[in-house]
């Protein structure tokens, strides 16, 4: 294991900081709001990241339950993956029982153990990230046919499921909308709470696998904007822009118009509805103040723009999905069926199973 192996790394980004930088004019500075609502212009480093924010816990039997509840609802090939790549995790974790266990302080030990709890999730996520590096590049390009080849369109949906659910407004969201009624659902949200890095990981590859499978019958739309008022992006950059889904009632929506801004100038949008056609459409102003809005009433704190104009008008907008108890986050449907539909086939390696995806 190499020294740059055994560093902890303490910042976790839950938005992707150089997808972040599409916004930085050429730099790595953009225009985003602080918690104060105050706009500043800095570095993306600064935003969208949390100390420790994908550590991985000490998951008991309990809280292996939980995670097993879910994956029951998979089929059985898939839920076979999920218990294989769950127990790597917990071969790891006994590991680290067994030299506490043992007595002994041994630092070449400790390190290595600690650095695994904090690097291992954050790396799975680059991982992908990583792999749709050219996807994004050719699409901020408008190179919208580099998704003719299967294997980038099996990466850009995986690493899409995960804008979805590994942010922490989707964390947040979804932990303050379980039920604490009595004993069992108490002890049940608070598994969920403490097992969400593994759980997110499951339903970020739940819903990539129901994106890719299903890719034949939802419209996939590369929007263009040349307008003069750019797309902004946020803390949470995949929104749900269905008109379906309610500005005033905080209920679950039974459609998706996945929307996902790349750049300024260019987005993607996953369709259940009929208001864009496949392929290349150019979007007017009003279309993209509209989304902008949708953002930002989607954001949690950050909302970010290449420009201090467009994002001040939008401040007000921040949050407004949060802004009453016991809000139903309104990205996707959260109940378990949802969840279950199709987990991706996962293993503690992850490159060697995209060719049995592929086959579908």
């Amino acid at each position: 294991m190499s020294r740059k192996d055994l560093e902890a790394k303490k910042r976790h980004h839950y938005v992707w900081a150089k997808y972040l930088t599409s916004w930085g004019n050429g730099t790595k500075n953009v225009f985003y709001t602080t918690k104060t609502g105050k706009v500043a212009h800095d570095s993306v480093r600064a935003i969208a990241a949390d100390n420790y924010f994908y550590k991985t816990t000490i998951l008991t039997s309990k809280h292996v339950e939980i995670i097993k509840s879910f994956s029951r609802q998979s089929p059985n090939h898939l839920q076979q993956h999920h218990m294989s790549y769950l127990n790597d995790f917990l071969k790891m974790q006994q590991l680290g029982a067994i030299y506490s266990e043992s007595g002994i302080q041994d630092h070449e030990t400790e390190a290595p153990l600690h650095a695994t709890k904090c690097n291992l999730m954050e790396n799975l996520h680059a991982s992908h990230e990583k792999m749709v590096l050219p996807v994004l590049s050719a699409l901020a390009n408008e190179q919208l046919d580099i998704l003719q080849d299967k294997q980038h369109m099996i990466e850009f949906m995986m690493f899409f499921g995960h804008q979805i659910v590994r942010t922490k407004p989707f964390r947040d969201g979804v932990l303050q909308a379980q039920p604490r009624r009595n004993i069992i659902a108490i002890e049940v949200a608070d598994a969920m709470a403490h097992a969400w890095w593994f759980l997110s990981y499951m339903f970020g590859m739940n819903i990539g696998f129901s994106l890719y499978s299903s890719r034949h019958d939802a419209r996939h739309a590369l929007l263009i904007n040349d307008t003069e008022l750019p797309f902004i992006t946020s803390d949470q950059p995949v929104v749900n822009v269905h008109s379906c889904v309610s500005e005033t009632e905080f209920t679950a929506p039974e459609h998706a118009d996945f929307y996902y801004p790349i750049s300024p100038r260019v987005a993607y949008i996953i369709c259940d509805s009929e208001r864009f056609l496949p392929g290349k459409n150019k979007v007017d102003e009003a279309t993209v103040a509209k989304f902008n809005t949708k953002v930002a009433a989607q954001a949690m704190v950050h909302i970010i723009g290449n420009t201090e104009g467009a994002i001040l008008p939008l401040r007000n907008h921040i949050g407004l999905r949060y802004a009453k108890k016991n809000a139903v986050l309104s990205t996707v449907t959260l109940n378990p069926i949802y969840f279950s539909l199709h987990f991706r086939d996962i293993q503690f390696e992850r490159t060697t199973i995209i060719d049995r995806i592929l086959m579908l």
